[in-house]
């Protein structure tokens, strides 16, 4: 049932009931499933560590917890504490008539608490109150206990994912530093041999030239030779 004010008088008469020395509950109801464990602890990774309808993930500094996880989580077991509320007055309406009231450190408001809770059923009793609380504290450490194993493993997950790729990116730095440095010394190589060509090639070039000029020489000489020869003729025979 729903939190019973303290401040409001029931109008249905008190009917005796015999006292309850054995405490019974439901199953528990705290609406937390696998998959909601692993969503609450999605961030949009390959690992499924923000989720894929999540823009960004919060930005988390020194391990400690952003203000949006905070409200997140709270809001989640505040949610679950509410499902696990059980038929009848109970734990839940004494823990929320208190706390609602801003009455936690008041002695006066559980005193109130407890009158209405036993005006409500006679089975109400100190003992009961503190066994259906741990039973609520029992439960929410059940769920509490699946989120830091699914984080936990998640957290592994991502930890591992990062070595690896660490070491893929490293593998890679390597083979392209080794690449890198064979492109270096080949590109030294062809700096030395560019700086040898004119050493290689201006005595061949300089040889060829002298043939060329040598040939010309050689041909003016021996056709100027003919020439004058020729004229000779011309001017000397008749």
């Amino acid at each position: 049932m729903g939190f019973k004010s303290l401040f409001i008088n029931s109008d249905e008469p008190e009917v005796s009931k015999p006292k309850i020395t054995e405490v019974k509950h439901e199953i528990n109801k705290f609406p937390v499933m696998d998959s909601q464990i692993n969503d609450i602890f999605s961030n949009g990774t390959s690992t499924g560590f923000p989720s894929a309808t999540q823009t960004a993930a919060p930005v988390v500094l020194n391990n400690q917890a952003s203000s949006e996880h905070i409200n997140q989580f709270v809001e989640m077991y505040s949610r679950g504490f509410d499902g696990l509320n059980q038929p009848s007055y109970d734990f839940y309406e004494f823990y929320k008539a208190i706390v609602d009231s801003g009455g936690i450190d008041n002695p006066q408001m559980y005193v109130m608490a407890m009158t209405m809770g036993t005006s409500m059923d006679k089975g109400n009793t100190k003992a009961r109150l503190l066994s259906q609380a741990d039973f609520y504290v029992n439960e929410i450490n059940k769920v509490y206990n699946q989120y830091v194993a699914t984080g936990n493993s998640k957290r592994q997950d991502l930890i591992t994912q990062k070595a690896s790729e660490a070491q893929s990116l490293e593998s890679e730095l390597t083979n392209l530093r080794g690449q890198l440095e064979a492109i270096a010394n080949q590109i030294k190589s062809k700096e030395g041999n560019l700086s040898t060509i004119d050493g290689k090639y201006t005595p061949l070039i300089g040889e060829l030239d002298s043939k060329l000029k040598a040939n010309d020489f050689a041909k003016e000489t021996i056709v100027a030779s003919i020439q004058k020869v020729k004229s000779g003729i011309t001017n000397n025979l008749k």
